[in-house]
């Protein structure tokens, strides 16, 4: 009986043991795991009118994000730049229906010049968002295959995705896990620091819509072949 119950107590020592390296794994990766999505503000601001002879694409828009989180926010930014976005706009008219769209091939002229350091990542492309804190970030203009019927005031907002260099995956709005492989994969973390690495390891990504900005056309307007940019926009890799 002696035997019985030493067995039934390693037993129980062995499944103990299992269970605290299983805890303690799950709580590494539950903090490494990007499940949550920070909550962050971004107000949109851009011009107020545009001539039909002007690319509303090439147009820079802003996007001023605030922490609203109770943590202090990693971004990636280069020359201003905030890196790995997406940017899905909203273009709506006065009574708040969305706009078609008609794809147009577009040239671009010029060429866009190799830089073998544009993926290197450095110390200084780190930026420390502290709770309640804010940036401004240069965004392009919604898509030139938008189709405008009249002239007058149109409705636009954007929901901006940001997704750490590198990562694997990122959480949507529903906490549902999605693939990150439309995002760039091949970024140089070599140059960072140790602490800076481990920052980028650990970062969240951000997924928030904007508030709505007011633009006014003249005219009608709509996808025109041939448009485009007038020439490519480049980002330095300092």
């Amino acid at each position: 009986m002696r035997t019985s119950m030493r067995a039934s107590f390693a037993a129980f020592l062995l499944v103990a043991c299992i269970a605290l390296l299983f805890g303690r794994a799950g709580a590494e990766s539950e903090r490494r795991s990007p499940r949550k999505i920070p909550k962050i503000e971004v107000k949109l601001s851009g011009p107020h009118s545009l001539a039909a002879r002007y690319s509303l694409e090439s147009q820079l828009f802003t996007a001023r994000l605030t922490n609203r989180s109770g943590e202090p926010l990693v971004l990636f930014v280069r020359n201003g730049f905030l890196l790995n976005t997406h940017l899905d706009w909203t273009v709506t008219d006065d009574k708040g229906l969305p706009l078609g769209m008609v794809w147009v091939s577009r040239g671009m002229c010029g060429t866009v010049p190799h830089d073998p350091n544009a993926n290197v990542l450095r110390d200084s492309n780190v930026l420390m968002l502290n709770p309640g804190e804010s940036r401004e970030f240069p965004v392009s203009g919604p898509s030139d295959d938008y189709v405008f019927p009249r002239g007058g005031t149109y409705h636009l907002s954007m929901t901006l995705l940001y997704v750490p260099p590198n990562a694997k995956q990122y959480f949507d709005s529903r906490g549902r896990k999605i693939s990150a492989t439309k995002f760039f994969e091949g970024w140089d973390s070599s140059q960072l620091s140790r602490g800076n690495l481990d920052l980028l390891q650990n970062s969240l990504s951000v997924l928030s819509r904007s508030d709505t900005w007011n633009l006014t056309l003249p005219s009608p307007r709509g996808p025109t072949e041939g448009e485009g940019f007038a020439g490519p926009v480049v980002i330095s890799p300092n």
